[in-house]
């Protein structure tokens, strides 16, 4: 099931009937979009493989996220594949201390990957000639609703997270410390338990 926005912000004002709509009903589109760029940031729950034809020794992350459907930043690479034309191979991560001296010019099949300045890397000399295909796994945070109407890219699983967080919104609106609280503890027992989840994931 995919949630809209609306469905999120209905479910979230269902717990607000104490407080006058006036007080948040306007705000709640912003809460929203507020609460799905910082659940996705904070959980990686936003997944996707995405095949990326390489040209150059250095992608931008913001070219990747380009590809992706409804992306607005990419957050983490965590699995690249080269794409070869008889084998697909995993490549391993290097840290930026452990780089190596890069190969010849002529050489333009990669060993390895680093992510540094938001930045896919690979352990190719950039003036090489470079032309493959690699399939990226990757975490990133979904584009704002541009209205209430629109379907959200956060998992359905964690619709109750958004409906908690809302309401500790408008609770915090309405200047309801001890509501707020306790709305944002929800909120923060699910997103823990989300974060936990992706982070099995991704390693």
């Amino acid at each position: 099931m995919s949630y809209t926005g609306q469905d999120i912000i209905t479910m979230a004002q269902r717990l607000l009937i104490d407080i006058d709509d006036d007080a948040y009903e306007d705000d709640m589109l912003s809460y929203f979009n507020e609460w799905q760029r910082r659940f996705a940031t904070e959980t990686h729950c936003c997944l996707e493989e995405q095949e990326v034809a390489i040209t150059d020794n250095s992608v931008a992350f913001s070219t990747i996220a380009a590809l992706i459907s409804g992306a607005d930043e990419l957050l983490h690479i965590f699995r690249v594949r080269y794409d070869g034309s008889t084998q697909y191979s995993f490549l391993p991560k290097a840290s930026i201390a452990d780089q190596k001296d890069l190969p010849v010019v002529a050489t333009a099949t990669p060993t390895r990957f680093w992510l540094f300045g938001k930045k896919l890397i690979f352990d190719l000399h950039p003036s090489a000639t470079i032309s493959f295909t690699s399939t990226v796994s990757c975490s990133y945070t979904p584009d704002d609703l541009a209205s209430a109407g629109e379907t959200t890219l956060i998992p359905s699983q964690w619709a109750q997270a958004g409906v908690k967080y809302l309401e500790y919104c408008a609770r915090v609106s309405d200047r309801d410390a001890g509501l707020a609280n306790g709305a944002f503890a929800e909120y923060e027992a699910i997103r823990l338990a989300a974060a936990a989840f992706y982070q099995g994931q991704m390693t």
